[in-house]
């Protein structure tokens, strides 16, 4: 039989759901020895009746953080035992059927001691109004109603919805819990504090949580847990290998377009000349570098994408032009007519995107001697080629 076990609490602001959850592990044969952020360390005892309470103290940042002594001295000999505390919430025990007291007779006196929890979930609306504004200004750029560096980096993360799509997905999850959260939190320990303000005693053994809140704090857990999982097996799927010496992908190589030459290393990288695949939820990625010659005498960058749906490449072809390296926006870019291609354009003499049904494509492409766009238009007709075959 396991000595200990470890449990998933109650919130801070649950008080009497978390008074009831100690009472019950006990009764069950568990005794509370530990209290975390988020779990509880229980040892194996016979099985038997207890009554937990909460204290709730100042926040650590004032001037007298945590229980005074004196308080814990007088619970103590009123037979109440001190178990353990982390932040503001203190625990402790008596055997079901002693003589220890109820902390307090007056509810309104005990409502004082919540102000400081109270307080710190109601400053906690700040940061959720500034990321609720952040959110809002990301979407404007996103559809192109923000300024450049908003729009850019709306553009930005549109990328990488499509290149990291369950990682993106998790970090959404988690701050939607987070905010989910907080908001319940401002909202029980007000609608208790208020209550108690009003002569209502604190209900010790409150029945289940409502419905509402159970369907979306489990709905939410098990969306993360998946993300996180579909995240993982993308991490643990990516392949970065050298470069080989026949494209075995919807991609180019400089021996393609009649450059031949030894392989080398740009002097600023050392990622010359390799692959990296990446498949995630929206699609299949590469990510490929090839140099060429001494000093780097030809080059080409290739960020091609197999998209899970044909009518997304059109619109993902823009964000490739807006997050281009050298490009300042989309409209910097000129579109040409390739033969095989169902969209194309370059921007001077080093960028290219291409699309054709549910392939997309982003070039930055070096030729010795490329003063103009022609060698840009051979490598586009030769991936027109490629991705006919």
């Amino acid at each position: 039989m396991k000595k200990y076990r470890y449990r998933f609490h109650p919130p801070e602001y649950a008080i009497g759901e978390t008074e009831k959850f100690y009472s019950d592990m006990e009764t069950k044969g568990w005794r509370l020895v530990k209290r975390g952020q988020c779990l509880s360390k229980f040892t194996a005892v016979p099985p038997s009746r207890a009554r937990y309470r909460i204290e709730v103290s100042a926040p650590r940042f004032l001037e007298e953080p945590g229980l005074p002594e004196e308080q814990i001295g007088v619970y103590e000999d009123s037979g109440w035992e001190y178990v353990d505390f982390y932040g503001m919430i203190h625990v402790f025990r008596a055997p079901e059927g002693s003589d220890a007291p109820e902390f307090y007779l007056d509810p309104a006196q005990q409502a004082a001691t919540l102000k400081g929890l109270r307080r710190s979930y109601v400053w906690a609306w700040v940061p959720i109004c500034l990321l609720l504004g952040l959110q809002f200004l990301l979407a404007a750029a996103m559809n192109g109603g923000a300024g450049s560096t908003l729009s850019r980096l709306g553009t930005e993360l549109r990328g990488a919805w499509v290149e990291g799509t369950a990682l993106m997905l998790l970090c959404f999850l988690l701050v939607l819990w987070g905010i989910y959260c907080t908001v319940r939190g401002a909202w029980t320990i007000s609608r208790t504090y208020r209550r108690m303000r009003r002569g209502q005693p604190l209900d010790h053994s409150p029945g289940g949580r409502h419905l509402c809140h159970r369907i979306i704090s489990r709905g939410l857990a098990v969306l993360i847990a998946v993300s996180a999982v579909l995240a993982g097996a993308q991490w643990l799927g990516e392949e970065t290998h050298p470069l080989p010496q026949e494209a075995d992908g919807p991609y180019l190589l400089l021996e393609d377009l009649g450059l031949d030459g030894e392989r080398t290393h740009m002097f600023q990288s050392q990622r010359a000349n390799e692959i990296t695949v990446t498949h995630s939820l929206l699609a299949d990625y590469w990510d490929v570098r090839e140099i060429i010659g001494e000093g780097g005498d030809a080059g080409m960058y290739q960020d091609v994408y197999r998209l899970r749906r044909p009518d997304m490449a059109e619109g993902f072809a823009y964000v490739l032009m807006d997050s281009a390296t050298f490009a300042r926006s989309a409209e910097s870019f000129t579109p040409v007519d390739i033969e095989g291609l169902d969209g194309a354009w370059v921007c001077g003499d080093l960028e290219a995107v291409a699309v054709r049904g549910n392939l997309a494509a982003y070039i930055t492409y070096m030729a010795p001697g490329g003063e103009d766009s022609r060698h840009l238009l051979a490598a586009l007709e030769a991936l027109a080629g490629r991705w006919a075959s």
